[in-house]
């Protein structure tokens, strides 16, 4: 699985065009349907860990998603991957990134820490030392960290991972409905932008 990330994420960063828009995306290949019921309103959910390489690699594709949906995407930090006493409090933490409005700032220092650098966090103290490069003093992240809206985040997010049984990251879950599906890419030149058509795909199919 991980040498098909790596595989797929090079093919992108070529830079190869490719004929996203006329491409058939077919159920069972690009996506596949995990719910019978969508969302009200376009969502997309990114689901990841800091410490997974396939999710550092995917960082261009999350910013492209970001900049197409705005408030519609949705990144949520998974607790199965990683050192096994980090997993709750690496979600929390993430919560408290969003409730400090700092998770731009936070993730690619979190990333560049562990697969740069190599210097896996695995303490909160090491997260905070994150935080405090990103402008975030430890009164103002254990106050984050350790408030109800941060708890009720971290809950949700461990919720969602469950509702649509997330194995691996990362996974996109497209209006609640649609998990989309690499592996449908193998044979693409310029796998971002045909990933980021099968988002948009996605969004309208049902509208």
């Amino acid at each position: 699985m991980k040498k098909l990330w790596l595989a797929m994420v090079a093919a992108a960063t070529l830079g190869m065009m490719a004929s996203a828009s006329a491409m058939d995306f077919e159920e069972g290949v690009h996506y596949d349907v995990v719910s019978d019921e969508a969302t009200e309103e376009t969502e997309i959910i990114d689901f990841f860990s800091f410490y997974c390489g396939s999710c550092y690699q995917f960082q261009p594709f999350s910013e492209m998603v970001r900049e197409e949906f705005g408030d519609s995407f949705k990144k949520y930090h998974v607790n199965f991957i990683g050192p096994r006493n980090m997993g709750d409090i690496t979600i929390r933490a993430w919560a408290a990134a969003n409730i400090l409005g700092v998770t731009e700032e936070v993730a690619p220092l979190v990333f560049r820490k562990h697969f740069q650098q190599r210097n896996v966090s695995n303490s909160l103290d090491d997260l905070a030392g994150v935080f405090a490069a990103a402008g975030i003093d430890r009164d103002e992240f254990d106050n984050a960290y350790n408030s109800f809206p941060a708890r009720s985040q971290a809950n949700r997010m461990r919720r969602e991972a469950e509702k649509y049984n997330v194995q691996q990251t990362p996974t996109f879950i497209v209006n609640g409905r649609y998990r989309m599906n690499p592996q449908g890419f193998r044979d693409s030149n310029d796998f971002f932008s045909d990933y980021l058509e099968l988002a948009k795909y996605l969004v309208n199919k049902d509208s």
